[in-house]
């Protein structure tokens, strides 16, 4: 398309920085190319493929990291279990076929998930569907209420109108913005907990899960390596960051933050032990029409990318599919809205990163987040 650059997810929206590995696994002092992915938002146009095992003897830890590959859910994933020996490959294809499983369930554009036959049957009929696709319904929903309808699970029309993330981006005209608006609502999704129906009031709406299913996969990978005896993990589902227990020599893991600017930089390191970290920024999924970057974290209320001066906000949460959901919620919410909702929380965290280069975080942060990059400053907001 002309003078229309397209540009994906360059990097992880969070760089592991896994001390101690050997060069048979990306190495941590390397450039962070090395743990780079790009992300699709048509996952059923890409082929499922899984590597095999990469093992190191790690001397930091005096354990043997475990390594496996995949591209599913339209991105790279990376699973590291840590144990006294290689882990079975059995292990790895119970991770592997729970993700395929629940992306057979969820991707709207997989025919015949539940999913996509809800958005079918829109305006027509109520769509009968399991517990985990109606429990991650109710989540999205809940998302939509804390936001007034910034974070909406019916955005679907809104996202293939743009098409950002495939060759088909473009800047819609306002008239087709307006009349795509008008199927948005998440008001408009009726829920039968005696039946578990779904049922899209109008014609035309669609349901989007996106913005919370990888943190929902990642709890459900989660527990099925607790289930098999591992206490150190680290699950990364395409920049979503999900920790299992601590480093096998007790000390926390050190995940780095991605600079919003450079995709080979990170702006600082978390110390996280057991829980999640996840980002949205403007700079995973993007087209530029001259100089005008449009990214693909759309307000349902303009029809348009949201812009609040933000580039990123990274949450940090016991789940991860809490932070996969509020880093889209906070984005849309912005700095101080979003700040403030955050501190309403209980074991929630946040940071932020404003187009001036300036870093905020929840006063839960200020003992794990270290800044590393001279280009930003760290700043109070001052309550």
């Amino acid at each position: 398309m002309k003078n229309i650059k397209i540009g994906l997810l360059a990097g992880l929206i969070l760089i592991l920085l896994l001390s101690g590995c050997q060069k048979q696994l990306p190495d941590p002092e390397a450039e962070p190319e090395n743990l780079q992915t790009n992300e699709s938002s048509d996952v059923s146009e890409q082929k499922f493929v899984r590597t095999e095992s990469k093992v190191v003897k790690d001397k930091k830890t005096k354990s043997t990291i475990t390594t496996q590959e995949s591209f599913q859910l339209g991105t790279f994933i990376t699973i590291n279990l840590y144990a006294d020996g290689e882990a079975p490959n059995e292990d790895f294809d119970r991770i592997f076929n729970e993700i395929e499983r629940l992306e057979d369930l969820i991707s709207k554009s997989i025919e015949t998930s539940e999913v996509a036959q809800i958005n079918k049957n829109a305006g027509i009929a109520p769509v009968p569907v399991g517990e985990e696709v109606y429990e991650l319904i109710k989540l999205g929903l809940e998302f939509s209420n804390v936001s007034s309808g910034g974070f909406d699970i019916s955005v679907g029309p809104l996202v293939d109108l743009w098409g950002i993330g495939t060759e088909s981006a473009h800047v819609p005209e306002q008239s087709e913005i307006d009349e795509t608006i008008a199927l948005i609502n998440y008001q408009d999704i009726e829920l039968d907990d005696a039946n578990r129906t779904v049922f899209l009031k109008k014609k035309g709406m669609e349901l989007d899960l996106g913005a919370i299913a990888k943190g929902y996969i990642a709890d459900k990978v989660k527990a099925i390596i607790t289930d098999e005896g591992y206490t150190s993990a680290i699950i990364n589902l395409g920049g979503n960051v999900l920790t299992v227990g601590h480093k096998p020599n007790s000390e926390a893991w050190n995940i780095g933050v991605r600079d919003p600017q450079d995709e080979h930089k990170i702006v600082g390191s978390m110390k996280l032990k057991g829980n999640s970290i996840v980002s949205s920024g403007i700079y995973e999924r993007y087209f530029f029409v001259g100089d005008t970057r449009y990214h693909h974290i759309l307000n349902p209320k303009t029809g348009y990318p949201e812009e609040n001066h933000l580039q990123s906000v990274s949450i940090i949460s016991e789940k991860s599919a809490t932070g996969d959901g509020l880093s889209t919620t906070v984005f849309v919410m912005g700095l101080e809205e979003g700040y403030k909702y955050v501190e309403s929380l209980d074991q929630v965290e946040a940071l932020f990163i404003t187009d001036e280069n300036i870093v905020y975080m929840t006063p839960g942060l200020q003992d794990v987040f270290t800044l590393t990059n001279a280009s930003y400053e760290v700043k109070s907001m001052g309550y």
